[in-house]
């Protein structure tokens, strides 16, 4: 057993606690999306973009949530646009807007999220409250978590945030003119496994 889980499992046992010190990774049943809304002339449809590669922290307190934290780092390259409702064509364009002008993959590795405040939101939820980097730019931003107990796998997390893209210095992409834009509210969401 790594010295970090053997420590958190000795606190839990003394303490009388359920502290979780678990990993987060790719793995069946998990899944991390964005949606993108459009808007003028394309109004109504939307762009599901899925992170293939992430990684990160959770350390959870069952009796003290609030002491709870987790770290959590998307990889940016690992972006990939998922619609069927567009052209070979434009899925590729799609793609490399959400590469090379939105979140510039090259140039910064991960998205990254840090928590430093849980508050219990209601029965098994939480208000995760943290700083989002994008690319360079780092703001304060919460999500809303669901904790669903009872799977054999163990805990699974659910949760989704709305994160604004020019609080980030994005610019919503737009073509035809103006005439078919690009919502600049993304809604995030992910279920999770921590192992």
């Amino acid at each position: 057993m790594p010295p970090r889980i053997a420590v958190f499992t000795l606190l839990g046992a003394t303490l009388g606690a359920a502290i979780l010190d678990q990993h987060i990774r790719p793995a069946d049943g998990n899944r991390f999306e964005l949606i993108v809304e459009k808007t003028g002339l394309m109004k109504g449809k939307k762009h599901l973009f899925v992170f293939e590669r992430y990684q990160g922290q959770l350390v959870y307190d069952e009796d003290k949530p609030e002491n709870s934290r987790v770290e959590f780092n998307l990889e940016s390259n690992s972006i990939v646009c998922k619609d069927d409702w567009v052209s070979a064509k434009d899925l590729k364009k799609i793609q490399q807007t959400a590469l090379r002008d939105m979140l510039a993959a090259d140039r910064y590795a991960t998205v990254s999220f840090q928590s430093n405040h849980v508050r219990a939101a209601g029965a098994s939820q939480y208000d995760v409250a943290g700083i989002l980097k994008i690319r360079d730019v780092e703001k304060p931003a919460t999500v809303r978590v669901t904790l669903k107990r009872g799977d054999p796998g163990g805990p699974v997390f659910e949760g989704s945030a709305v994160v604004k893209m020019t609080d980030y210095r994005l610019k919503p992409p737009s073509a035809a003119l103006g005439l078919i834009g690009t919502k600049d509210e993304m809604s995030v969401s992910f279920r999770l496994r921590a192992e």
